[in-house]
């Protein structure tokens, strides 16, 4: 039989220890599961509800829809990705055009009290709609200005009702006390500056709504940012005209791009970490451009910059980082340097945000040989093995991306149920490297911010995704060794997917909010997008195709289509029917790079002849080693058809066929 020379068929250390976490009970998988996308039955038990970030506002916080219409947002549409998901959820109940005054009378603060629950968290931004009429016109939405408790009585034109207004500090009163009586925690902003600028300055509200947010907390016992100070500050360090381009569009001076949405969410974290003591901090994901860990292990003293750990301490959030499993842990120390070392595999977790990472481990232990690969999130391959004598050390980089299921636009991807549990690792706010081999020890690990480097998205179905129990494998998750620290590898495919369903599920959007200009964008799709019984499916397919392909290249990436490889019983007899020309016909109309690994599969079968069982799971999805010779197969294409991005692939060794022999 053949075999890949370092790897062996086990079940992962990472499906046992996130199932069991889960409270999932994982069964091997069968054929006919795994041939469907799903991997043994699965039971578990509910997870803890996360904390709630409620925000209230205006337009300032959530512009329309909340979907970026018109080229607007607001910075509550942003906020979720500066949180860790898994343990806060962000619920933008802002609506524009509303004052602290018409928020409450219109019915949508009872409707969000009624929500907030205990250990919840309030965040109010009012002001923007506060001036104006307090009962003529078609929009009679002031509140006094001040914060005292006199009050104007008067009757709404437009309504012929009576109405008692109140200050705009009495209203932020009335927040924060029926916050704390739910036992929630509120915190009051001062409202963002508008594109308005005296004198190379922008207009600041300290003398107004400013002070008066900032007055109403204080009488009320809430904490306190200053969000328009501190975003103002920024826009005086930006300069006008720079601000105006960038973070406001030509015709609208109160209300920002998504660049100043991200910018003004930025602010409001800024001001959430300012705060002495406060405990929503803790569900704050690390700063985006600061390293997630720089650890130093079996140490005394670390190194100028790191944190030392020379014990087995386990995971935990308030941490933000720590071992998985810790019995077997040995932290060996020596006269240069020390390491943690074990006579198993283990696993190490570190809070991170959604973004690249640069990871840097220096390999081996002071005082016996050690042999080390290292795998990430869903047992994806990011080296090989790196054997070495007892006192030797060999540092290697490696690309990382991590992802969470949030949207720009206050919604999630709709991830199937097994993603929120034995998958979940692959949608956690969480970094997690698996290290094996013999004697696998590390001496240095370091996690930095690399929002720079190209990403090489992959959308497929389950013969792409990374698949969380060994020795199921994909071509996907083998293609992050040939990168290493030249690109980073996005795998958003999922098992049973389909190309419309990607779509509905919104798995493209996550793609197109992401991808940058100079990216890269690999579609593979047709397993499961056969199977429709419609009579337009093959049209439909290739519709669906076109509209990523054409959203990728409006983003400045290049979409590149991949053809599906056979299942076992088709390297004769095709059984993919017309759904791999359709792909091939739309590469050619649309003139964009095509990998035919349909072809490249069959002949990779061809040359296996009666051994090509061995690289099989089951008749269609492959094994660890049935996935590196896959990978290799697409890598081949990329050098092949794609000189840009063959640049950026390492020497890594594929594997072949006569490695069997």
């Amino acid at each position: 039989m053949l075999q890949h020379p370092t790897i062996a068929s086990r079940v992962s250390l990472l499906a046992g220890f996130f199932g069991l976490a889960a409270g999932v009970l994982l069964a091997a998988p069968s054929a006919s599961a795994a041939d469907t996308g799903t991997q043994g039955n699965q039971t578990a038990s509910a997870p803890p509800r996360p904390a709630t970030l409620f925000l209230i506002g205006d337009s300032t916080v959530k512009n329309g829809s909340g979907k970026g219409d018109g080229g607007l947002w607001g910075w509550g549409q942003v906020l979720q990705s500066h949180f860790d998901l898994n343990r806060l959820v962000v619920e933008n109940r802002a609506l524009g055009g509303r004052s602290s005054r018409t928020y409450l009378t219109e019915g949508l603060w009872a409707k969000t009290l009624d929500q907030i629950q205990p250990g919840d968290y309030v965040l109010m931004q009012f002001g923007h709609n506060d001036g104006g009429k307090l009962f003529e016109s078609d929009r009679p939405r002031a509140s006094l200005p001040g914060n005292g408790d006199d009050v104007r009585e008067g009757t709404v034109v437009m309504t012929g009702k009576h109405q008692t207004v109140h200050s705009y500090g009495w209203y932020l009163r009335k927040y924060i006390a029926e916050t704390k009586q739910k036992g929630a925690t509120p915190i009051v902003l001062s409202p963002i500056p508008r594109d308005q600028w005296r004198e190379g300055h922008v207009v600041r509200a300290g003398g107004d709504y400013g002070q008066w947010a900032k007055d109403a907390a204080a009488q009320a016992g809430a904490d306190f940012v200053d969000l328009n100070t501190i975003v103002a500050d920024r826009y005086d360090e930006t300069g006008q005209a720079e601000v105006q381009a960038t973070y406001f569009t030509p015709t609208d001076h109160t209300h920002t791009s998504e660049a100043g949405a991200k910018l003004n969410a930025a602010c409001v974290v800024a001001g959430i970490r300012g705060l002495n003591d406060h405990d929503l901090k803790q569900f704050l994901l690390p700063p985006s451009n600061e390293p997630a860990a720089r650890l130093d292990f079996g140490v005394a003293e670390p190194e100028a910059g790191f944190t030392g750990l020379n014990e087995a301490v386990a995971y935990s959030d308030e941490h933000g980082y720590g071992f998985l499993n810790t019995s077997k842990l040995t932290f060996p120390s020596g006269d240069r340097a020390g390491s943690v070392s074990s006579d198993a595999e283990f696993m190490l977790s570190i809070i991170v945000p959604d973004r690249n990472h640069l990871v840097r481990v220096t390999f081996g232990s002071p005082t016996r040989p050690s042999a080390t690969s290292v795998e990430c999130e869903l047992r994806r391959r990011m080296t090989d093995e790196v054997r070495l004598q007892a006192g030797q050390f060999e540092t290697k980089e490696f690309l990382v991306n991590t992802r969470t299921k949030v949207l720009p636009h206050g919604k999630q991807v709709r991830l199937k149920p097994r993603e929120e549990e034995s998958e979940s690792v692959a949608w956690d706010s969480r970094l997690s490297l698996r290290f094996y081999g013999e004697n696998p020890s590390v001496a240095k690990l370091e996690v930095l911010p690399a929002p720079a480097v190209p990403t090489v998205y992959l959308l497929g179905d389950s013969t792409v995704a990374d698949q969380y129990v060994a020795p199921w494998a994909s071509w996907g998750q083998k293609l992050p060794r040939y990168f290493g620290s030249n690109a980073a590898v996005a795998n958003h495919s999922e098992s049973g997917e389909t190309i419309a369903a990607s779509w509905s599920r919104g798995r493209c959007d996550k793609i197109l909010y992401s991808v940058q200009p100079g990216d890269w964008l690999l579609i593979q799709f047709g397993h499961n997008d056969m199977k429709s019984k419609r009579d337009d499916a093959v049209q439909r397919y290739r519709e669906d195709l076109r509209r990523l392909v054409v959203a990728a290249r409006e983003r400045g990436a290049a979409p590149v289509l991949v053809t599906s490889m056979e299942r076992k019983s088709g390297i004769e007899q095709d059984t993919l029917g017309a759904y791999p020309q359709t792909m091939r016909d739309l590469a050619a109309e649309e003139q964009i790079p095509l990998i035919d690994l349909h072809a490249r599969s069959r002949e990779l079968y061809r040359v296996l002849g009666s051994r090509v069982s061995d690289i099989f799971q089951d008749g269609t999805h492959h094994n660890d080693l049935g996935a590196e010779m896959l990978a290799a197969c697409v890598v081949d294409g990329i050098r092949a058809n794609l000189p840009g991005l063959a640049e950026l692939l390492t020497d890594a060794e594929p594997v072949r066929p006569q490695h069997g022999r």
